[in-house]
């Protein structure tokens, strides 16, 4: 079975190199690279498995966002999150976020740099798990024509992004897609857990256990997402609504920079990227309909 590593591009000037020790005490394998140029390369080693990616972010923001582009196009790491550093100097409100997992402001503190790739990597471990068991199976329910399903938990929502997606053409590809949206249908529509928060739990080491906590309590635990599969001649439409207040969607569609420091609305731009022609959102923001053109 490959190694699961921690990837990090440091150069000279890196201050990243200071919090080794302690992520390696932590149980992280930690391999370097001093380029961008490296890290196909290391993608490739056999016996070892990238499961994140942390460098730095330079001044010169537009070269360096299109390098990192064309990196993620490669299959190998499509899926890998990366986590940029912001060096001294340089603006956040500059930068897009989409390709990021999230953006970290120098100086540095180890704990949370310690909780964002251990957030980063459980993503990678979940994106990963969801594809093996897409490609292990075959649809149980053929071509469905149309369907009506609620869930509550992530659990459920991994199942049925599995059933789902293997009534599409490139199950692999729209597993990813509509596990975001049920994802974040679950974690911030139903249990209100807003961009802010999320920042703040992942940071602290507390997201999962937050998790718990409220798909048990009186509060949330009776919620439930509607989801509506249905097959028509031209194309596949599945609509997702929770029972939350919405969200200003229209921020991420259009990759705000304001947001470019949150780790997590990047699962919109994942599931823009991924199977999916269009994403149309109801006013409120609390239901989207994903097409897939047939």
């Amino acid at each position: 079975m490959a190694t699961l590593v921690s990837l990090f591009v440091v150069d000279a000037n890196s201050t990243i190199t200071r919090s080794f020790d302690f992520l390696s005490s932590k149980g992280h394998n930690i391999i370097t690279v001093s380029s961008l140029d490296e890290i196909i390369a290391e993608l490739e080693t056999p016996d070892q498995m990238v499961a994140s990616v942390t460098l730095s972010i330079p001044e010169n923001q537009t070269e360096f966002e299109g390098r990192i582009r064309t990196i993620k196009r490669q299959e190998k790491a499509k899926y890998i999150p990366f986590i940029g550093v912001l060096q001294s100097g340089c603006h956040a409100d500059e930068v897009c976020r989409q390709p990021f997992f999230h953006i970290l402001e120098e100086p540095i503190d180890e704990n949370i740099l310690l909780h964002t790739i251990e957030a980063a990597q459980s993503d990678f471990k979940r994106y990963n798990a969801l594809l093996k068991e897409v490609s292990s199976r075959t649809s149980a329910i053929g071509l469905i024509k149309s369907g009506s399903f609620r869930l509550q938990t992530l659990g459920q929502a991994e199942a049925l992004t599995t059933m789902l997606s293997l009534a599409c053409p490139e199950p692999s590809v729209v597993a990813l897609g509509l596990s975001e949206l049920l994802v974040n249908a679950i974690e911030h529509g139903n249990l209100q857990i807003n961009y802010q928060l999320k920042s703040q739990l992942l940071e602290s080491g507390q997201w999962e256990k937050e998790i718990t906590s409220r798909l048990a309590s009186n509060t949330y635990k009776d919620k439930y997402v509607e989801v509506v599969f249905e097959r028509l001649s031209d194309r596949i439409e599945i609509t997702v609504t929770d029972q939350g207040d919405g969200f200003d969607w229209r921020k991420f569609i259009e990759c705000d920079p304001s947001l470019s420091t949150d780790k997590h609305g990047r699962g919109i731009a994942i599931a823009i990227a991924m199977g999916f022609n269009k994403l149309t959102y109801n006013d409120k923001g609390n239901q989207v309909i994903a097409t897939i053109n047939l």
